[in-house]
């Protein structure tokens, strides 16, 4: 049974869109689309908002459909089954349209934030493993993907990575995404839970800094054509392969590219094959399944 988590340890790194990318692959690589469980452990909900809208997923947390009423529901001693509180999207997100999604939820008395707070309080980080199994989410999916909260809060990568079989951590080539990200392993090998399989993958715009510079010189600002940059490239480098040391990186980039973001997907599907997407993809089926690893385009952009 293989359970992916994804954390990062900034906010804006990809995290629910590598989540709902990889929930999107696996659901069409991997046969049956029906047998994919997408847990947002995220409290603000990006992923389930992203997949249900607003006006959903208020509907949901009506309905009691989510994580936080099934923690509660188990605490109480009732007997729970994960499909009575997760629901597909279906026409809202055609992308993942059959792909069940358990989303944080919340009511006037609490939220996924409180339930949390109780769960450590307790010192029960593997709480998040113990109700996928007492909700029978093992047996009835065969692939779990957890998107969490950003770093801010370790609890919420800790119960994520607690109940995985694989991390995966998106990033963006900085010294700042590096820096934080080693400090996020550190402080994950300090709780005791880096002994999963780690898989880095940066996740960037490899145009952003040459538009953006493009436009200041466009607007009259002076800027330096040298100084600097081999400085930079030699930490990027160093940062790069000391975090090697923690797990493996990708070696396919996700890029950031209209079709990925927030209002086009999964609202609309990736085309069969996408040469953006899929080899990033693929790369993260060889550790969760290699059996059904897409076929990818031959052609690679290099520069």
């Amino acid at each position: 049974m293989p359970i992916a988590s994804v954390v990062s340890a900034s906010g804006g790194a990809g995290k629910t869109t590598l989540a709902l990318l990889l929930g999107y692959y696996v659901a069409t690589h991997a046969g049956d689309p029906r047998s994919v469980l997408l847990v947002d452990l995220d409290p603000t909900a990006g992923l389930s908002l992203r997949a249900f809208g607003d006006e959903g997923y208020v509907e949901l947390c009506r309905k009691r459909k989510s994580l936080y009423h099934l923690d509660l529901d188990w605490t109480q001693g009732v007997a729970v089954d994960v499909d009575k509180y997760a629901e597909r999207p279906g026409s809202a997100a055609p992308a993942i349209s059959n792909v069940a999604i358990l989303p944080p939820g919340e009511d006037e008395s609490g939220d996924m934030a409180s339930r949390v707070d109780d769960w450590f309080r307790y010192g029960d980080r593997e709480r998040l493993l113990r109700l996928l199994k007492e909700s029978h989410a093992l047996e009835k999916y065969k692939y779990v993907i957890v998107d969490t909260a950003p770093f801010f809060d370790v609890r919420y990568s800790i119960a994520a990575i607690a109940a995985s079989n694989v991390v995966l951590i998106p990033l963006r080539p900085t010294v700042t995404d590096l820096v934080r990200t080693k400090r996020m392993v550190e402080k994950l090998k300090k709780a005791g839970i880096t002994n999963k399989p780690i898989l880095f993958i940066f996740n960037y715009d490899k145009d952003k800094f040459r538009q953006a510079t493009a436009t200041l010189v466009k607007l009259g600002f002076y800027v330096y054509k040298h100084g600097g940059t081999a400085q930079v490239q030699k930490r990027l480098m160093a940062l790069i392969e000391d975090l090697g040391r923690y797990g493996q990186f990708a070696k396919a980039v996700l890029p950031h590219i209209k079709q990925l973001s927030d209002s086009e997907f999964p609202a609309n599907k990736i085309p069969e094959g996408d040469l953006y997407t899929c080899p990033a993809m693929a790369e993260i089926f060889r550790h969760l399944a290699p059996d059904k690893t897409p076929d990818c385009p031959a052609h690679y952009e290099e520069e």
